[in-house]
């Protein structure tokens, strides 16, 4: 097997089983030799947010000494970012090598009447294998989707558990109020676990998470939003204080920093069960951590920005941030979105934001048209373009964006990934 012919195995495995549950996932690591049970693990689940506090958090650990792995869900330019070790994505032959191994295992369940992992079960399978062959003390672990039936939900005693903003995606898997989705996102709660709430989360989540930790006898901890101090903001800084500590934060947006005192208090919690984590390594992990695809500065000249806002709570973020950090500039906007998700919300509010919309056709079977995508974002916006193609889109952008204008690249991952991609060859 090969790199190719590994990627091609994973995708080729069924997406979702009609009967949720660990199961499976439980079935596949007892074969492999349960490597989930030799590393610690912050676990984070959540709406939006999971992908920043999982950064920030293992490059706190990593900050404070520890070798730690960490799971982001989905990738951005290469599949291999889904599984990393100090910030390094999995190489390639480490990839074939573990596909062949976890497809053994998942071949002698099958043998013995047990049913096949689905493939996020497999990817997370291959994920606690590599951490564990890696030596990996702790490991910063992203819910994929929900929590409680969600594969990673095996890990049995995180150290500590972060629950980031809840707000409405996926709902017809999770539910249709903030009540079903936050019980379904609350189901990552352990038993005497400790447990860190977003700090300005909706409070119908939070009585959700709140009786659920009193259920369990679980530690529910919240950031304290009146020792937030803001002291500057600008794309690609953010500077606080929070508690004593000020962080030079390398994200844009304030919801970063809600993020990251999240993450400050999640590390408080693991100093106070014994592990050696300093204010000192919190600011210096916080100022290290790399994130990709948020409010990324990808290109200096023209000024291009991509962000993967793709539900209404994140379309509101990104929002904010266009009214307040590049409102005195032109904006540009190349937008696809998926047809599952909430296009007439999240459209709309990009495009009457910009001057001129390019929209395109995401690479992914979920896709919206690229021209209902369009016929959406002309009741907002006097110049909008149909390019199917991302790389022609982004190419049309370019044309369209004057030096002292902003590129905004926005909407699914499947269309920032691609159009980081290109921008990278256009530059060579």
């Amino acid at each position: 097997m090969n790199y190719e012919e590994a990627l091609e195995y994973i995708h080729s495995i069924k997406k979702y089983n009609t009967k949720p549950g660990l199961r499976r996932i439980e079935n596949l690591l007892r074969e492999l030799g349960n490597p989930e049970k030799k590393m610690n693990y912050v676990h984070v689940a959540g709406t939006n947010g999971k992908g920043s506090a999982t950064a920030m958090s293992a490059s706190v650990l990593e900050a404070a000494g520890y070798r730690t792995g960490s799971f982001i869900s989905p990738f951005l330019e290469r599949f291999n970012e889904r599984m990393q070790v100090s910030g390094e994505p999995i190489p390639d032959d480490a990839l074939v090598s573990l596909t062949e191994r976890v497809k053994a295992a998942a071949d002698r369940m099958a043998s013995h009447g047990l049913t096949h992992p689905t493939e996020f079960e497999f990817l997370t399978a291959m994920a606690f294998e590599y951490w564990a062959e890696s030596g990996c003390d702790f490991v910063s672990l992203e819910v994929g989707l929900g929590g409680r039936l969600d594969a990673t939900n095996v890990v049995s005693s995180p150290a500590v558990t972060i629950i980031g903003p809840i707000s409405f995606d996926h709902t017809h898997l999770l539910g249709n109020t903030l009540t079903e989705i936050a019980y379904e996102k609350a189901g990552v709660i352990k038993p005497g676990g400790r447990v860190v709430c977003y700090v300005e989360q909706a409070d119908e989540a939070r009585r959700v998470i709140e009786s659920v930790c009193r259920e369990r006898r679980a530690e529910f901890i919240s950031p304290d939003a009146s020792k937030i101090e803001y002291i500057s903001e600008s794309l690609g800084s953010n500077r606080f204080r929070y508690d004593g500590l000020e962080v030079n934060l390398p994200l844009t947006g304030r919801h970063q920093v809600k993020n990251a005192v999240g993450v400050i208090e999640a590390m408080r919690v693991l100093r106070r069960s014994g592990y050696r984590i300093t204010d000192e390594d919190i600011v210096r992990g916080l100022e290290q951590t790399k994130w990709v695809g948020r409010l990324e500065t990808v290109r200096r000249d023209p000024l291009t920005i991509i962000d993967a806002a793709h539900n209404p709570d994140a379309v509101r973020v990104l929002s904010e941030s266009i009214d307040t950090l590049m409102k005195d500039r032109r904006i540009v906007a190349v937008m696809g979105m998926l047809a599952d998700k909430d296009y007439n919300f999240c459209i709309p509010e990009i495009a009457k934001r910009a001057d001129a919309f390019v929209a395109c056709t995401p690479t992914s079977g979920r896709a919206l048209d690229a021209e209902d995508a369009a016929a959406v974002a002309r009741e907002h916006c006097r110049s909008v373009e149909v390019v199917p193609d991302i790389g022609a889109a982004v190419e049309r952008g370019l044309e369209l964006t004057g030096r002292d204008d902003i590129l905004l690249i926005c909407g699914s991952l499947y269309v920032i990934g691609t159009a980081k991609t290109h921008l990278r060859t256009l530059d060579r």
